[in-house]
């Protein structure tokens, strides 16, 4: 009975390959592995594609960082057909900024346009960019800037660089004679608008670092972004997926004409899962929260959909579950249970993982018989 070991991250904790190196050491010994570790755009994204695409060369470059000051070196992905891939997460990532640090008013995406820029000058003829875990809510102005962008406050004076100084916008200033981007899918299951309730500072801030204040301040600035780009620039910028990555996906749009599509489903396809789903016989996926947002277009509900294509049992393993039982899924299997609080399983996550492997063979015994 060949398994598919097929996992998203356990955000913050274990990242997709480790969760598949865990597993395969519990289990090789009784059964025949796949490992194909998952990602849908965020942090983790050129990791899982690195592992199963072996011709994918990997190439860094030190960049701006999310914070004013801050130099990161960001890794980026390049193919043999001069395919680049671009992770924000690298250059602008969240978890390039300490804790105690975290202020999205502040926070800019600037190194993303550095690294757009140096594909471009390597000669690439099509950027893959995934944009989750992001620590911005800037409206991907940073990014912008750095391929020659101006936005102007009402004195003619270039903005500062973070969401907060969005709400002074006066006028844009797109590059006097820019060099052509080649093409650019954006990667990304955000599906939330640019402003508003659902939008990406009252949505995505908070767990950047912003306080209730700071909040309604960065939906105003997201909303005087999308009045001028409306009015100068006669475009909408205020679309289903225009939030991810604090405004990014709106700028990628109509700043850079790029396209948004599934971050899974790419992901998905350029490392044939689902050749491989239909060659195994079991289908193990899992992530760090197993809840009702899992099943809107995560790697969760990518796998389950394919896992049922083929007729395939499916079982989850989660560092947390709200669900005991849920429809297509074999087994559900939560580090977090009545022996282990939600502490522990954050601070010793590689443990109960390990810790649970015996509850997970003993799903499979079940499945097999």
């Amino acid at each position: 009975m060949t398994l598919l070991l097929a996992p998203d991250s356990f955000k913050g904790t274990l990242s997709a390959l480790e969760v598949c190196q865990i597993l395969e050491q519990e289990l090789r010994a009784d059964f025949p592995l796949l490992l194909h570790p998952l990602a849908d755009g965020g942090e983790g994204t050129l990791a899982a594609l690195a592992l199963c695409l072996p011709e994918a060369d990997w190439r860094s470059l030190t960049v701006q960082g999310p914070l004013p000051g801050q130099r990161v070196t960001a890794s980026y992905l390049w193919l043999p057909e001069e395919i680049a891939i671009i992770e924000m997460a690298q250059a602008s990532g969240l978890t390039l900024v300490p804790p105690h640090l975290r202020d999205p008013e502040q926070t800019a995406s600037y190194g993303v346009g550095e690294l757009l820029q140096a594909v471009r000058e390597e000669g690439a003829r099509q950027i893959y960019l995934a944009i989750g875990g992001s620590a911005t809510q800037d409206g991907g102005l940073g990014m912008l800037q750095a391929l020659g962008w101006r936005f102007l406050d009402a004195q003619d004076q270039d903005l500062p660089p973070g969401g907060g100084a969005l709400r002074e916008l006066a006028a844009i200033l797109p590059p006097p004679a820019p060099a052509p981007l080649p093409p650019i899918t954006v990667w990304s299951d955000v599906t939330n608008p640019l402003h508003g309730p659902e939008g990406s500072a009252f949505i995505f801030a908070p767990q950047k670092g912003a306080d209730p204040g700071m909040v309604q301040r960065l939906d105003q600035g997201l909303r005087r972004l999308a009045q001028i780009v409306r009015e100068q620039l006669g475009v909408n910028a205020d679309f289903p997926g225009a939030g991810a990555a604090g405004g990014l996906g709106a700028a990628a749009v109509w700043g850079l004409g790029a396209r948004l599509t599934s971050g899974f489903g790419a992901v998905a396809k350029l490392t044939g899962l689902e050749e491989r789903i239909e060659a195994c016989q079991v289908v193990i996926t899992g992530e760090g929260c197993f809840d009702s947002q899992s099943l809107q277009g995560k790697v969760v509900s990518g796998v389950l959909k394919l896992a049922q294509k083929y007729q395939k049992p499916l079982i989850v393993i989660a560092g947390e579950s709200q669900f005991q039982v849920y429809p297509g899924v074999a087994g559900i299997i939560s580090l977090v249970d009545e022996q282990t609080s939600l502490t522990q399983a954050l601070a010793e996550p590689q443990k109960c993982l390990r810790a649970k492997a015996p509850e997970l063979k003993a799903t499979l015994t079940r499945l097999n018989h």
